[in-house]
């Protein structure tokens, strides 16, 4: 899985040779505090191989290298396993070119050195630009927050007045309602006691009313008693009979049905007709219920109006 970081080499110490053209590789694994080493490769420079300026698909257990002109591979051997799955990478057998004259690797190695020097000086350099300017970074910010906190101090200040201001117009509102309400009270206290001196005779009036109803309850029941005993009379001034024929007499008089009354005695029937007219004229005087067809008693020649009926003339309606 090629997705190691790149060395930095200004976090190494100053005694590393950065020379070397050999090195140890070690892999540890496990879990939590329990680790062990699983694979220990040693590798020589002189004999990787070049592999090309992308990483392709290769065989199992093989280290590769990226270097500033690409990268560089060697297959990886497995050893016995008596000596506890450490391995080693040997170089190929295939001839190896040569890579250059010692001088060119001398210019390298000082090129390198002067390149590391170059990179802690920078590195100084930088933690001390940074520090300066962490620490100019907070003095901004103090500066910034005071001038925040000043800036709201005077937005305060100004809310307060104005606060102030509308407090004291509702104070004086206030006061002003406080005033008209006092005189309100004073006016319905002046109300109250007149309305007290007017409910004194209210009072008086109350009780007559109320003898008064039970006066008037008293007078109607017994005129409702009396209206019973004067209809309870009627029916003595003018008895009503039935024989065994369903005839209808009234004080002995034969009343026929309405329907019926061809061949009979003209007399009889306007004289049975006025008893019945008084009867009905009295009953309806004592109920105080008023008749719907006013009856004119004349004895036997009593008659009856219509007053309802619009199509009849003045002569006909009697």
């Amino acid at each position: 899985n090629p997705t190691w970081r790149s060395l930095d080499f200004g976090l190494m110490p100053d005694r590393l040779d950065t020379s070397v053209s050999c090195f140890v590789v070690r892999i540890w694994g496990g879990k939590k505090d329990a680790y062990q080493l699983l694979i220990e490769w040693k590798v020589n420079l002189d004999g990787l191989k070049y592999l090309g300026q992308q990483i392709h698909a290769r065989g199992p257990n093989e280290i590769i290298f990226g270097l500033n002109d690409g990268y560089y591979g060697a297959s990886y051997e497995q050893k016995s396993s008596s000596e506890s799955q450490r391995s080693h990478v040997q170089s190929p057998a295939s001839p190896v070119k040569g890579s250059g004259a010692i001088i060119s690797f001398l210019r390298l190695h000082r090129a390198q050195c002067a390149i590391k020097q170059t990179q802690v000086t920078v590195q100084k350099i930088g933690r001390e630009i940074e520090e300066k300017l962490r620490l100019t970074s907070t003095s901004n910010e103090l500066k910034k927050e005071s001038e925040c906190l000043q800036l709201k101090i005077l937005v305060l200040r100004n809310e307060l007045e104005r606060q102030k201001k509308a407090l004291d117009r509702e104070v004086a509102l206030l006061q002003k309602k406080q005033s008209a309400l006092y005189e309100q009270g004073k006016a319905f206290e002046e109300e109250y006691q007149k309305l007290r001196i007017d409910k004194e005779p209210l009072q008086e009036l109350k009780k007559e009313g109320t003898a008064k109803r039970e006066q008037f309850l008293k007078t109607n029941a017994q005129l409702t008693i009396r209206c019973r005993q004067l209809l309870s009379e009627l029916s003595y001034i003018y008895p009503i009979d039935l024989n065994d024929q369903n005839d209808h007499f009234i004080c002995g008089v034969k009343l026929p049905n309405s329907e019926d009354f061809q061949a009979k005695d003209d007399g009889s029937i306007a004289v049975a007709l006025g008893y019945t007219a008084h009867l009905v004229s009295m009953i309806s005087f004592f109920l105080q219920v008023p008749l719907r067809y006013p009856i004119i008693h004349k004895g036997s020649r009593s008659t009856i109006k219509d007053n309802i009926n619009d199509k009849l003339t003045e002569k006909e309606r009697e």
